[in-house]
């Protein structure tokens, strides 16, 4: 007993062990939100890949695309597909439980329009707040200078 008690200690101590300062996590309300829309997934398989997903990806999924869906349609009206990230990891950071930043698509007449994106969240009630792009290169969009 001794000695398994003894090796525990030593891997919760372990530098790999602990967690990183640096890496923002989900609030509780955060992660209310996103479980209860896991839990509504339709298959077994959807939800478990769901669920070992980066908080950053769940967020852009589950808390930011709906948002960033609305905010897209206005700019095109006819938008009918939303992508934040891809399979890449980096494609997505979640800054902190206030914000995620990250590229995405949105399919419109013209095709899949690539956009840089910064969402804000809520960390109390859970629900993004804000959702700003910066399109790679939309038809008609000139960016003004600052």
């Amino acid at each position: 007993m001794f000695k398994r008690a003894a090796l525990i200690s030593i891997v919760l101590a372990s530098p790999a062990a602990a967690a990183t300062p640096d890496i923002a996590h989900l609030s509780p309300a955060q992660l209310s939100i996103v479980a209860r829309e896991i839990a509504k997934l339709r298959y077994p398989a959807e939800r478990a890949l769901a669920s070992k997903w980066s908080d950053a990806k769940k967020a852009a999924e589950f808390i930011c695309r709906p948002l960033a869906t609305k905010a897209l349609k206005r700019r095109f009206k006819q938008a009918d597909r939303v992508f934040l990230g891809t399979n890449d990891p980096n494609t997505l950071h979640l800054v902190s439980n206030s914000r995620v930043k990250g590229s995405g698509q949105v399919r419109t007449i013209n095709g899949w329009q690539t956009f840089t994106f910064t969402c804000g969240l809520s960390p109390r009630t859970g629900k993004a707040v804000t959702f700003e792009t910066i399109p790679s290169h939309w038809p008609g969009y000139h960016r003004q200078p600052q």
